[in-house]
C-alpha cells in the first residue's frame, strides 16, 4: 500500500463514520467488500412450512415470527397497502366459502404475486413484504396452507403493523 493511502487510512480511522448513510446491518459480500443489508425475512422463515408434526399451525407464525415481520416492514410500508393485500385474501376466501371451488381460491391467492409485483414496481411496498409474499404465495399450495397456514399467519402480521406502526401512513 503507498504512503499516500496509508496516510489516508488513518485519517479516516480518527475520523470514525460520521455520517453512516445506511441503518442495515453490514457484512462481507463474495468479493470481501463490506456492504450494508437491509433486514429480511427470518433465518428458515417456512423453510418447514406452516405445520407442526401434528398437522397444527406453528404457534411462533402467530406470535414471534409474526411481530418480526412486520416490525420489519417499517415506515416503508403504507398501512393501506398492507390491508389491501390482505383483503384480497380474505376476499378470496370469501368466494370460497360462498362458491366451494378449490381451484380458483388457490389460483386467486397466487395471483398475489404478481400484485405485490407490480406494487414493488411502483415502489409503493418495501422489498421485505415482496420477499414476504413471495415466499407465503410459494408454500401456500392447498386448501389447508390457505386456510389454517398462510391467512391465519397473515392475519397476525397485520395485527402487529397495526401495534408496531399505530398512525402509520
Amino acid at each position: 500500500m503507498s504512503d499516500w493511502k496509508k496516510q489516508l487510512q488513518g485519517y479516516k480511522d480518527k475520523q470514525g463514520n460520521r455520517n453512516q448513510p445506511h441503518q442495515g446491518k453490514r457484512d462481507k459480500n463474495d468479493m470481501g467488500y463490506q456492504r450494508y443489508t437491509t433486514p429480511g425475512l427470518p433465518d428458515g422463515y417456512l423453510s418447514k412450512g406452516y405445520f407442526d408434526d401434528q398437522g397444527c399451525l406453528l404457534e411462533i407464525l402467530l406470535t414471534e415470527t409474526a411481530s418480526k415481520i412486520a416490525k420489519s416492514f417499517g415506515s416503508n410500508m403504507n398501512n393501506s397497502q398492507l390491508r389491501r393485500f390482505y383483503g384480497h385474501a380474505k376476499t378470496a376466501e370469501k368466494s370460497y366459502a360462498f362458491s366451494g371451488d378449490e381451484r380458483k381460491f388457490i389460483n386467486d391467492i397466487k395471483a398475489l404475486d404478481s400484485f405485490v409485483a407490480e406494487a414493488k414496481g411502483k415502489d409503493k411496498v418495501p422489498q421485505i413484504f415482496y420477499d414476504f409474499i413471495n415466499v407465503n404465495v410459494a408454500k401456500a399450495n392447498s386448501l389447508k396452507d390457505i386456510k389454517q397456514g398462510f391467512l391465519p399467519h397473515f392475519q397476525a402480521v397485520v395485527a402487529y403493523f397495526t401495534y408496531h406502526y399505530p398512525k402509520s401512513k
